[in-house]
């Protein structure tokens, strides 16, 4: 489940500019990948949300600047922070197969009813040199 949206206005001044997005991946067994993030040129502001998730266990990780106010955290639901390096570990394991795509159910062209009839030999771009 994907959004993104962008507005751009163009005054006398600069451009305004606000742009928000949002992902969510989920997988087999609980697991869930969050991305959210969203640029306000108005304000000067920019934001992003990265959070991934194992059941109800969770490590958010946030970013934003304001102006030339940068802030980083980092927030845990379900574990703590001497937790985190083993549930990185557990959620990179289960979720490897998360963004792959799966051929498993597909099948060769040949094999779906597509005409390959008439195809035209491979040609060279050059003539073969001459021996």
């Amino acid at each position: 489940k994907q959004w993104y949206q962008r507005r751009v206005a163009i005054t006398a001044g600069e451009p305004q500019e606000f742009q928000a997005t949002s992902s969510t991946a989920k997988g087999p067994g609980g697991i869930k990948e969050t991305k959210k993030g969203f640029k306000d040129s108005t304000k000067k502001t920019q934001k992003m949300q990265y959070g991934r998730h194992i059941a109800d266990r969770a490590a958010i990780k946030e970013r934003s600047q304001v102006r030339d106010q940068r802030q980083e955290k980092t927030d845990y639901f379900g574990l703590n922070e001497a937790q985190a390096p083993d549930f990185d570990r557990e959620w990179g394991t289960k979720a490897s197969g998360l963004y792959r795509p799966s051929f498993a159910d597909t099948q060769p062209a040949k094999n779906r009813g597509i005409d390959r009839t008439g195809r035209r030999e491979k040609k060279r771009a050059l003539p073969q040199a001459k021996k």
